[in-house]
This record gives C-alpha cells, structure tokens and sequence, in this order.
C-alpha cells in the first residue's frame, strides 16, 4: 500500500502557499510523512518540504529519491519568512542515549523542545502538529508502567504545555495527538514494537514468539489515517487558532495472544506455532486511548479508519521489502 493523502488533502496542500518544516524527519512519524508529502506534491516537493534532524545527512525516500536532510538548529533561517506549517516529532528516545544520566537525558530532550517552540515564536507559523504520546497519560495519573515511560510522559507533557501556550499567543493552530500504537510503512525499530515483531517472525517461518507472561493489550491506527486526519484539520480555516488534541485508538482493542493469530491468518499461515510463557492474568499491561475526541474528529472530517487486517497487511508489505532490502 503506497502512502498519500486523499486527492482532496493532495488537491489543497498543493494549491497552498505554505512550506512544511518536519523536525524528527529521519524517524517513523517524519519519513511517513515525508514520503506522503513527496506523493502528493511531487516536483514541488524540494521547495516546500524542509527536512530537519539531529545533523545533516541525506534521507532516501521509497522511489529513490534522495532528499537533504537539515540540522534543526537552523531551521528558522531555512524558512526565511516564508508561512509554514511546522511538524515537530525530534525526540532523543533512551535507547539511543543508555549512556546518559536521566538528568542529562532531560536536558537534552528539553534542549530539542526548546528549538521547536523557537520556530513558532520566531517564524511565520501558522499550523503546529505536535506528536504527543499516551505515555502522557502515565505522568498526569501516575502510572509506573517503567521509568522510560514515566520520563517520556513527562517529557511530552511538557511539550504540550509549552506548544500550547506558544500557540496561542500567536494564534497558532495546534493539533496534539497523543499516539498510543501506529501501524503502516516507514517504522524503523521492528523489535521494539509488538505489531512488528509478530509479523518478522511470521515472515521469517516462525514460530511466533511472545514473551508477555500477563495479557497485554493494544488498539492500533494507521499512520496513513493519523496524518490524513490532522492536515485535515490543519487545512480547516474554521479551525485556525484553535487547539486540538485526541488520542490515537483503532476500532478494536486485542490481546497480543490474538494479535498473533489475526496477523498469522492474515499472511495466509494460520497453522503457525505461537510459544509464549503462561499468562497471568490478575496484571495487565494495557495500552489504549480513549476514542471520544478521535471520533468527532472522524466524523467531521469524514475519515474512514483502516481495519485492523488491512493495517496487519499494509504493515507486512513494508516490513517485507525493508528485509529483502537489508
């Protein structure tokens, strides 16, 4: 499945003056985002998309296209005036900084965020979407789900406070999505997440291995969907100025146990071993939004959510040609 946006988004991001800076480019959020705006604006893509990550380095898209990538420190100078809508997704995650002390690692994000909000209060930004988590969930209500997690939570509650009240004093419009569990093409850690993990192991002949020794549950969305949604509600005039926030939820919530079985049916291999260790079930490690906001924002907008087997599918197909790639 190729990433774009509906022909009606593609019809008004082109028709738009606007230029768009994505922070965090090199990660799953920017590249997919990357790769959805190259689709819809094609030539014009070199002169409206800037691309900013943690140095300069090339990125190279799903055609082959090589594109630059920017250092963010200098991002308010790329823009030179001009309006944009600015992406931000940079966060320095700690498994790629485990020889940090938790205080350094902080800054460092706090550092990042920092830079980010500077591009609103310096630039000409009229639109902000912000990739927030459901992790934020865990600090406001004091979960102790583990202490990345908390760090995280906190780090990206921050962040929302920060961008919120930069926004509104300049009449930014702000769409915040606290992200739970994504699937679709252009994910860059295939271990790290369950969904992935389970279709590597189908791919690779099995068996399925699950290590969850409790019920672990998760609702997915499509990546596709997430952005369709919050350009959107960028490109909605009405809504210029305003705050949004929602969390991402699929129409179903599922045990990893039955994630297994639906992603091994879904690639045609329903008799595939699945080994997991027993399962206690008096803890459960559960993981999913609340779908109210998202909803209304579905509805008016008349978005139709990828079911869970087309994510299964849509998802493989990625993994698949980024495996044969390696």
């Amino acid at each position: 499945m190729v990433l774009a946006f509906t022909p009606e988004v593609s019809s008004a991001l082109i028709n738009d003056r606007r230029v768009f800076l994505i922070t965090g480019a090199t990660g799953w959020l920017g590249r997919a985002l990357a790769e959805m705006l190259h689709c819809a604006l094609g030539q014009k893509f070199t002169q409206r998309v800037i691309l900013c990550g943690s140095r300069q380095q090339t990125m190279t898209l799903g055609d082959g296209t090589l594109v630059p990538v920017h250092e963010l420190s200098g991002a308010t100078r790329l823009l030179r005036g001009r309006p944009a809508w600015l992406f931000h997704f940079a966060f320095l995650t700690k498994d790629r900084v485990g020889s940090l002390s938790d205080q350094d690692y902080i800054e460092r994000n706090r550092e990042i965020s920092g830079i980010a909000a500077s591009i609103v209060e310096d630039g000409n930004v009229s639109g902000v979407m912000l990739a927030s988590s459901g992790a934020v969930y865990d600090h406001l209500l004091g979960g102790k789900r583990d202490s990345a997690a908390s760090f995280y939570g906190m780090l990206k509650a921050e962040d929302e406070s920060r961008f919120e009240k930069a926004c509104a004093g300049r009449g930014v419009q702000l769409v915040a999505p606290r992200i739970f569990n994504l699937s679709g093409p252009c994910m860059n850690k295939f271990d790290t997440y369950v969904l992935s993990a389970i279709i590597v192991d189908v791919l690779r002949g099995g068996p399925i291995r699950l290590r969850a020794s409790k019920p672990v549950v998760r609702s997915y969305f499509f990546i596709g969907d997430l952005f369709e949604l919050c350009m959107r509600c960028l490109t909605d005039e009405c809504a210029r100025g305003s705050a949004v926030r929602f969390d991402t939820v699929g129409s179903e919530a599922i045990e990893v146990g039955e994630l297994a079985v639906r992603v091994r049916s879904a690639l045609n291999q329903p008799s595939m071993p699945i080994e997991r260790p027993p399962v206690n079930p008096d803890s459960e490690d559960r993981y999913v939004g609340d779908a109210a906001g998202l909803n209304v924002l579905l509805a008016r907008y008349a978005v139709a959510p990828l079911p869970l087997d087309a994510q299964i599918v849509a998802t493989a197909d990625y993994i698949r040609h980024a495996l044969g790639a390696r």
